[in-house]
């Protein structure tokens, strides 16, 4: 059964350090959340294909920057998030520059979700791995159920008295 393997204790452990990451984003972005700014940008490329990134320019303070997004929550035309379209780009100094186009807690949020779940699916897998293995047979072992099982002990052959 796979959560006797030793192969679910190696994905439990790859599923609390996926999850861990993101919920080190979620903190990252809940720190950027309490300096975020905004700034009006322009969407300059957008890769659709079987992941969406976009890239999109605007100014702070006179300086000109180009950042790239995953996400786009912040279209400020009808015409959504599409090459030329204006859109609001949050941003926050955290010592470095961090930008997005998604407001910085509604992405903590989404972060601290996701992390929360996959690490917790990667703990429970860990739980039942233990629980399992003190509590249940292997599945290879065969069971006295069946008549196929066998015991040490030699089998008894009944003995007639003469009287």
């Amino acid at each position: 059964m796979f959560f006797r393997s030793p192969l679910s204790l190696l994905l439990a452990a790859i599923l609390i350090v996926f999850g861990s990451v993101q919920l080190f984003f979620g903190w990252s972005y809940g720190e950027a959340a309490k300096s975020e700014a905004t700034a009006i940008g322009v969407i300059t490329y957008m890769s659709d294909g079987r992941d969406s990134y976009y890239n999109y320019a605007f100014e702070i303070n006179g300086v000109k920057l180009q950042q790239d997004c995953g996400t786009c929550r912040t279209a400020l035309s009808p015409q959504g998030c599409k090459v030329g379209a204006p859109v609001l780009v949050y941003y926050a100094h955290t010592p470095v520059l961090e930008t997005r186009l998604q407001e910085f807690g509604a992405a903590s949020r989404d972060k601290y979700f996701m992390g929360s779940g996959i690490a917790g699916c990667g703990l429970l897998l860990i739980g039942l791995f233990f629980i399992l293995k003190r509590t249940g047979k292997d599945s290879e072992e065969p069971t006295e159920a069946d008549g196929s099982g066998s015991t040490d002990e030699p089998d008894a052959f009944p003995i007639a008295s003469r009287d």
